[in-house]
């Protein structure tokens, strides 16, 4: 298997409320989570899927992936107490042959194939790369006391979108170090890449759509979406 993605399926969704995490919540009849599979199996670029979740759902993942004749899930595994550890996961058990590992967040259900396809398209030539869309909002730097320090140039901001690519190699490096060096709060998997300086992350556009899924109003949201699509 030449191109695996990481499906991280793991937080306890704890803002959003609810009797279960995100991942599990329905939309337009359908879970973020089968909605996120379902576009990831479709994808031809992608060989397998690995997912990653809490380990008190690992019954419902499977039964989600059996009711949705998710062809291309290799491995359900239970995910760690942080993002990164259960990143970490779900690279390792990553086959050896695989070239490509795309990493995605199930709580951005609604990416686009066309996403998907220019992360690959990217990975062809690079080493790391995150789909990212322009920021429109003026941003700005505060001190401990709230108090602007410094107004940053919008034109060179972006916002940070999944799935990132990455090759294996660089992928499994910025883990193991991440690990011997005692680092365990980065927010996505880029960020390990550069803290360690092991390759130039390459940037592609993303998508309006692949919202994050955080809080309850994201779920109308999200409907919204789907209903428009």
């Amino acid at each position: 298997m030449s191109t695996i993605a990481i499906i991280l399926a793991g937080g306890a969704g704890t803002r959003l409320q609810g009797p279960l995490p995100k991942q599990f919540r329905l939309i337009g009849g359908r879970s973020l989570l089968e909605i996120c599979l379902g576009t990831f199996q479709g994808h031809p670029g992608l060989d397998g899927i690995i997912m990653v979740c809490p380990a008190a759902q690992m019954s419902l993942a499977e039964k989600t992936v059996a009711a949705g004749r998710f062809t291309k899930v290799i491995n359900i595994l239970p995910g760690g107490k942080t993002r990164q550890k259960s990143s970490s996961i779900g690279v390792s058990a990553a086959p050896n042959t695989s070239e490509n590992i795309l990493i995605h967040d199930a709580a951005r259900a609604l990416v686009v194939p066309a996403v998907i396809s220019r992360v690959l398209e990217a990975l062809a030539h690079s080493r790391a790369v995150m789909p990212v869309l322009p920021v429109s909002d003026t941003t700005i730097r505060v001190d401990d006391a709230g108090v602007v320090t410094a107004i940053l140039d919008r034109a060179k901001l972006r916002r940070v979108q999944t799935p990132q690519g990455f090759k294996l190699e660089i992928i499994r490096q910025a883990h193991e170090k991440a690990r011997a060096g005692g680092v365990t709060d980065a927010s996505d998997d880029c960020s390990l890449v550069r803290r360690y300086d092991l390759a130039p992350v390459v940037t592609v556009m993303g998508d309006p759509a692949n919202i994050k899924v955080t809080y309850p109003q994201d779920l109308a949201i999200a409907e919204a979406i789907l209903r428009d699509a």
